[in-house]
């Protein structure tokens, strides 16, 4: 699957609630100019967002109940103590605690944390409500109530979560997004599918994919553009389309969105039309989206021209803004257009700052978020805790056990700490149960004197008990624990002593020895820094224990700037319960020869913008491997960096030119650095310098001519040119926005006799994307310099048809010639090419349509002979229509050629005509030329097989000029297959001309072979939500899904989808390892390989028909059809044959299961380089 989406920008109107115009609605564009944005009627802040407006109780209901918090998990009891648990377990949690374990959260729901939540959030609606209303009166006066939406029973049910609706504008929403979504109260999403027949929403998938993950309720909306009944049925079955191919059930809220003042003639006879359609699908939850001004029953006091009654007020959606600062909870209190089902207040909900803000709705029937999730549970995820002591008092003896990270798989319910002293084994073992903290942390205090006292070692191990009663085993540390000990007396101590002051290196050791800590040591610490500037150099250094018990770090003044003179070192002890203690400090002398040299700029060229860099009298104690210059322009930070190594000259000096070319041409000052490497690789820097660069550049206008919608093209117009150092040439570059640069094309332009520069821009050029486009211009100097000069951003349209049309090889002897047809571009996507071609003599008696064959390099080609159009010569006319990928087809252009068939005066022609492969026949036709020898007899030898064993000979007299030969596969074993064709021709001279006219491909169409049956899904509960690399088994996995089928059928044995799909992903490069989702033709190689089967590559209907009449099974890889929709590809299994015809299994859709004509399978076979990149995208597999 290679895609690109064409995505157009503009901005979305803003209108009142209370116009009859229409907001305009989500994402993209028409295929005209006009564009749709984001049901976003007017502009809203949203400083409140949420506050508690869950606190309004939900009114329970006969048909659709709110989720609530379940309570239902029973506390587990607490696990007996036994005085073997503890050690025992430790050992085996300590090891799983030092495994990484990576964080994740499942929704859980708690019944402490839901009651009171609920009961603060009552407390902040009854004040929002308050607010509210005073607020309203000063923004706008409330409509009359009378015969209107809004009721202001207090009864009324509303919704306690409120929902988004989202578009491509909305870009990539993560799973933790949403997440923080749910947690202001946000129950559902409603993401947009598609646009008119013709657009879908490229973000759609991980749209509604992560907000599945997170718990969202997921619904999805269709922005219309009907005006007639059949557009409405037919903007259904798009819709439908993307719904299947997304795999959401057929109970999803299904959301008709129609917003377009075009729509308005007749809207309630075109939309039963739609809802019929969708009906007559299975799709029966549907509701309506639009402006509470459209609807016959509102609070504007006057009617719209929708039918509520027709379809159900309940069933609609309505957008209404009456104030821009409306919160959440204020619009459940508002209760606007309440008979409704939803009513949206905001279309500026600032709900994740920093993206693209949302529409915000209230749910009054539950029909978006009865479906959310529950809460997600903190302490749900992956094996973790981490155990902390703090506040250990040697006095009191006591101390504080932290537990924090706290996750098990199913959700904690209660953290176990037992702790226990060394002394006497277990016998002061108490399982303290730790309290939850605010922050999400648990804590024990303990004290001695509740374990007889004992002072030393003690043992704290961690447990939890899941949700489910499971005790688990987390972990375990130790701490000291002294009574009656002052923090003097626990003080460690220790000797401090400088050692090995090296003055040519710059280093010293400091040396810890004889070290006395009743507390332990974790470790200890040096910090260092040189006294000539404070601590500006200061470093903390971690000592190494060495072999005698002592502790040494080596300080070294490279790392302290370079400083000579004193330095101070002090030395730290942390103790086992991460207190740090001063121990000494010592000050000390070094000395050390510092690298320097002077840095200068010289030969500044302001013309060339270039300037040098010479480093000289340098003095390296530790010696001299390089000098090395970094500069940079300080008008963008160091975005120019660059490190130059700079060159030693005759006087031992070190030079560099510095380009400002280098540096994107800026202008302005520069700064370059000298740096030296000394023998032992150390770098030193040595000084600075900032250099004021100036460069004359070249100037020029830039204009846009010519933008032709037709064509796709526009000129680019350099005019105005200044250049100090002349006009080498100038370069456009050009490329579209719509996916970075990769269609970027260099362009040179062309001199115009006014002293302008043009060149022509064709979107075909451009993968004929649309949309803005952007184009530079450069200037190259006389030296070679290229300049950049300004650019410019056009918006390109390609409205018709296009394709150049050349004719190519004309052979005026042999009658034949080329047609290649290039630049090949609709709107719409092409799917056939036909070229229809015809002599001008006696009509069009000898027409032929030709559907032309493409090539590697994109074109399309027709092989046109004479022979084929009853040897006609003279003007050929050669026309050009494409067959789009909605069915219809176009005409694009024609042109004409003469054709010369000198060769038919004098030699006897021998060709092959009425070619029909279903029937198995074909006539060869022999012509004896004018002024060529007169023929006596005639004798065609026809076969198949390689051996010829079904050859047969055709013998006849001449019938005139003309003879026609008959040639059926009755006479040839009635087989498939190639059929090789040799004419002799005796003449009445004695001699004899041979003729070889090559193959012919023929499949008769008159066996049946049953086919297998054997049907797996990729959408099967059972490994549908399977994850290889970038995509899962329902949305990728239609590969290994067919490779089971027929693997199954072949071998008799069950072989699973995700058998086959662990063996692509695990073994092979060719499922799911791309940026693009699938699998390759390799894969089905190399699979079919693995379960020691055959495979070939089918690259005709004949040989298609052919594997399957002899009972072989034909994987397919097809493009737009019934089974997908463009731009993707799709797998599918072919076996059996009846008449032309075969079974298809489809692994996403059982109900395309069926028999269908080869044609048809091979009229939408894929096309993308994926599936064909053996040649073509049909495979045989056999044993």
């Amino acid at each position: 699957m290679r895609t690109k989406d064409f995505i157009y920008y503009a901005s979305a109107a803003v209108l009142l609630a209370g116009t009859t115009q229409v907001a305009q609605a989500d994402e993209v564009a028409t295929q005209t100019p006009s564009v749709t944005e984001g049901n976003q009627y007017q502009p809203a802040t949203a400083a409140e967002i949420f506050g508690g407006e869950a606190a309004l109780p939900a009114t329970p209901s006969s048909t659709v109940s709110a989720p609530v918090a379940t309570s239902e998990v029973a506390k587990p009891s607490a696990p007996a103590v036994s005085t073997s648990l503890a050690p025992q377990s430790s050992e085996a949690v300590t090891t799983a605690a030092s495994t990484s374990v990576a964080n994740s959260t499942v929704a859980v729901t708690s019944t402490s944390v839901t009651s009171s939540v609920v009961s603060s959030e009552s407390a902040t609606a009854s004040t929002s409500a308050t607010n509210s209303e005073t607020s309203n009166s000063a923004v706008a006066t409330p409509a009359k109530l009378t015969n209107s939406t809004d009721v202001p029973s207090p009864t009324l049910k509303v919704q306690p979560k409120t929902f988004i609706d989202v578009s491509s504008h909305n870009g990539e929403i993560s799973v933790d997004d949403y997440r923080v979504l749910a947690r202001q109260g946000v129950g559902g999403v409603v993401v947009k599918l598609t646009e008119d027949t013709w657009y879908n929403n490229p973000k759609a998938p991980s749209q509604v994919r992560n907000a599945q993950i997170a718990g969202l309720q997921v619904s999805t909306y269709h922005f219309s553009r009907y005006t007639t009944e059949e557009e409405a049925r037919a903007e259904a079955r798009f819709y439908i389309q993307a719904a299947q191919k997304l795999n959401l059930p057929k109970n999803t809220v299904m959301v008709n969105d129609f917003e377009d003042s075009k729509m308005l003639p007749n809207i309630n006879r075109n939309t039963q039309a739609w809802v019929n359609e969708m009906r007559k699908h299975g799709y029966n939850n549907l509701m309506f989206y639009t402006s509470a001004s459209w609807l016959d029953e509102n609070n504007l006091g006057y009617r719209g021209p929708v039918s509520t009654s027709q379809f159900g007020i309940e069933n609609f959606w309505v957008a209404q803004y009456p104030s821009s600062t409306l919160t959440a909870t204020s619009a459940k209190n508002m209760r606007y257009n309440a008979k409704t089902g939803a009513w949206q207040f905001s279309a500026t909900a600032n709900l994740l700052p920093g993206k693209h803000v949302f529409d915000h709705s209230v749910d009054y029937t539950g029909r978006f978020t009865a479906n959310a999730s529950a809460e997600v549970d903190a302490t749900q995820g992956d094996l973790s805790g981490t155990i902390s002591i703090v506040n250990n008092n040697p006095t009191l003896g006591s101390f504080d056990v932290v537990i924090s990270n706290v996750k098990a798989p199913n959700g904690v319910e209660t953290v176990s700490v037992p702790i226990w002293s060394e002394i006497n084994g277990q016998d002061d073992i108490i399982w303290y149960t730790a309290d939850r903290q605010n922050n999400g942390t648990y804590t024990v205090n303990v004290k001695a004197s509740a374990h007889k006292n004992s002072t030393g070692l003690y043992n704290i191990h961690l447990y939890y008990i899941q949700k489910d009663g499971q005790m688990t085993g987390v972990g375990g540390t130790t701490t000291q624990v002294f009574i009656g000990k002052t923090p003097e007396q626990l003080k460690p101590k220790a000797s401090f002593a400088i050692e090995n002051n090296n003055a040519k290196a710059g280093t010293f050791d400091a040396v810890i020895t004889n070290i006395s800590a009743p507390l332990g040591v974790k470790e200890v610490l040096v910090p260092s820094w040189s006294l000539e500037n404070g601590q500006d150099d200061l470093i903390w250094h971690k000592a190494t224990k060495q072999a005698d018990g002592s502790y040494r770090v080596t300080i070294k003044a490279s790392e302290h700037k370079g400083n000579k003179g004193n330095y101070r070192a002090d030395a730290y002890i942390v103790d086992n319960s991460n207190n740090r203690h001063y121990i000494a400090e010592k000050v000390v002398s070094v000395y050390y020869a510092r690298p320097s040299g002077v840095l200068t700029i010289e030969n500044n060229n302001t013309a060339a913008g270039t300037f040098d860099a010479v480093v000289r009298n340098i003095v390296a104690p530790t010696g001299l491997k390089e000098v090395l210059v970094p500069s940079w322009s300080l008008a963008g930070g160091q975005d120019d960096l660059i490190w130059h190594k700079a060159t030693r000259q005759a006087d031992g000096s070190y030079r560099v030119t510095i380009k400002a070319t280098d540096h994107k041409n800026s202008t302005g000052k520069y700064r370059a650095d000298a740096y030296i490497v000394d023998d032992s690789n150390k770098r030193f820097y040595l000084t600075e310098k900032v250099v004021e660069v100036t460069q004359t550049r070249p100037s020029a206008s830039l204009v846009i001519e010519n933008n032709n919608a037709d064509l796709g093209t526009f000129d680019a117009v350099i005019r105005n040119i200044v250049a100090p150092n002349g006009v080498k040439e100038v370069l456009v570059p050009s490329w579209s926005l719509v996916n970075g640069q990769d269609d970027l094309v260099w362009h040179k332009a062309s001199r115009q006799s006014d002293g302008s520069y043009r060149v022509t821009i064709k979107a075909s050029d451009h993968k004929n994307s649309l949309g803005n486009y952007r184009a530079d211009v450069y200037i190259v100097d006389n030296a070679n310099q290229r300049h950049y000069v300004t650019e410019t951003i056009v918006d390109v349209k390609h409205n018709k048809p296009v394709g150049t049309i050349s004719v190519v090889n004309n052979n005026k002897d042999t009658g034949t010639f080329d047609v290649i047809i290039s630049d090949v571009y609709s709107s719409k996507g092409v799917r056939t090419v036909q070229v229809p071609i015809w002599s001008e003599k006696d009509g069009q008696d000898d027409i032929i349509w030709y559907e032309a064959t493409r090539q590697a390099n994109g074109t399309y080609t027709v092989n046109v002979q004479a022979t084929n159009h009853k040897n006609s010569t003279g003007l050929y006319n050669i026309h050009l229509y494409y067959i789009l990928n909605d069915g219809s087809q176009v005409g694009v252009g024609g042109t004409t050629t003469t054709v010369e068939f000198r060769n038919a005066k004098t030699k006897t022609q021998t060709y092959i005509t009425n070619v029909n492969s279903e029937a198995g026949s074909y006539t060869v036709v022999v012509d004896q030329a004018p002024q060529g020898r007169q023929i006596k007899n005639i004798r065609v030898a026809v076969w198949s097989e390689s051996n010829q064993g079904n050859l047969s000979w055709y013998n006849t007299a001449p019938t005139g000029s003309h003879t026609e030969i008959n040639v059926s596969t009755v006479n040839h074993k009635n087989l498939i297959g190639n059929y090789t064709t040799h004419v002799y021709v005796d003449y009445v001279d004695n001699t004899e001309d041979g003729f070889n006219l090559g193959e012919t491909a023929l499949a008769p169409r008159n066996r049946r072979v049953e086919p297998q049956t054997t049907y797996y899904s990729q959408r099967d509960p059972r490994w549908a939500s399977k994850w290889y690399g970038v995509s899962n088994m329902d949305q990728s996995g239609c590969v290994p899904t067919s490779l089971a089928m027929t693997f199954t059928d072949i071998l008799g044995t069950v072989i699973a989808p995700t058998t086959v799909a662990d063996y692509l992903y695990y073994n092979t490069n060719s499922f799911n390892k791309t940026s693009v989702a699938g699998t390759d033709a390799d894969g089905i190689v190399l699979a079919s390989k693995n379960w020691g089967l055959k495979s070939n590559v089918l690259s005709s209907i004949a040989n298609i028909a052919s594997a399957l009449m002899s009972g072989q099974h034909v994987l397919a890889a097809v493009g737009a059809s019934q089974f997908i929709n463009y731009p993707y590809t799709h797998e599918i299994v072919l076996h059996g044959y009846d008449n032309g015809k075969t079974y298809v299994r489809d692994p996403f859709n059982a109900n395309n299961n069926g028999w269908y004509s080869l044609d048809y399978i091979h009229g939408v076979q894929s096309r993308d380089a994926m599936d064909t990149k053996l040649g073509a995208p049909f495979f045989s597999i056999f044993a």
